[in-house]
């Protein structure tokens, strides 16, 4: 969750029309072209054309690591990138 605030922070400072969504907030900017959101709030049913999904290792973790597999198989867009730790790199790769 914090790291999407800041990154919804940021980009709006930078003049990037970010909105935010997580599980305790939504916030709305008009025009935005951008959404910042927690992993387990991912829209699945919009189409996008780049996603980045933080944090990959936590796709191994036996509590939350569903929300990973959920965005990496089901986000609808041209480009997924994924930034974390080495230690998921299997995973990824065998899915």
């Amino acid at each position: 969750r914090l790291l999407a605030v800041e990154v919804y922070e940021k980009l709006n400072l930078d003049g990037i029309y970010t909105d935010l969504i997580t599980g305790q907030e939504k916030k709305s900017v008009p025009l935005s072209t951008h959404i910042s959101c927690t992993i387990e709030t991912a829209n699945l049913d919009k189409d996008y054309e780049v996603a980045v999904i933080d944090e990959i290792q936590m796709i191994g973790d036996n509590d939350r690591g569903w929300a990973w597999t959920k965005a990496l198989l089901g986000l609808r867009c041209r480009e997924i990138h994924v930034c974390g730790g080495v230690e998921a790199a299997d995973i990824v790769k065998s899915l």
